[in-house]
């Protein structure tokens, strides 16, 4: 079965403990991934689904605090919009996911993937803006 998000060496800033988050993430997406795939229906999220859902979402959250923490403790001047962006997809995985449990959206590959695309542009843009700036202090 291929990897659903295969985290890329390009993609680490140098900051061991936010790239063992990141790392930590890639792999709860993959979890997700096979979960979905595992379904037997082709609905979308199912109850063991879910569980591993609300843990994407509770380690993003936790993640978003750290890496704020690390971006304070450096000075980091873009430090309030990179808040904003974690803000925005917090905000849109809680929709997801308060949708999901209405019955009005099924959690599916294409959600994820979505997600999936959110995290990666985040990392190479936003992340890696900042791990260039720890570079040059």
């Amino acid at each position: 079965m291929k990897v659903f998000l295969e985290w890329l060496d390009d993609w680490y800033l140098g900051v061991e403990e936010i790239d063992r988050q990141h790392v930590n993430l890639a792999d709860l997406f993959n979890r997700v991934a096979d979960s979905l795939l595992d379904t037997t229906s082709y609905t979308g999220a199912g109850a063991d689904t879910m569980p591993l859902v609300r843990a994407l979402q509770e380690e993003t959250r936790r993640h978003f605090t750290d890496e704020e923490a690390v971006m304070r403790e450096h000075g980091y001047p873009d430090l309030t919009e990179h808040h904003r962006e974690h803000i925005m997809l917090l905000a849109e995985l809680q929709e997801f996911i308060r949708e999901i449990e209405a019955g009005k959206r099924h959690f599916d590959l294409a959600t994820l993937t979505a997600l999936k695309h959110w995290l990666i542009n985040h990392v190479i843009d936003s992340d890696l803006a900042f791990a260039r700036y720890l570079e040059n202090a």
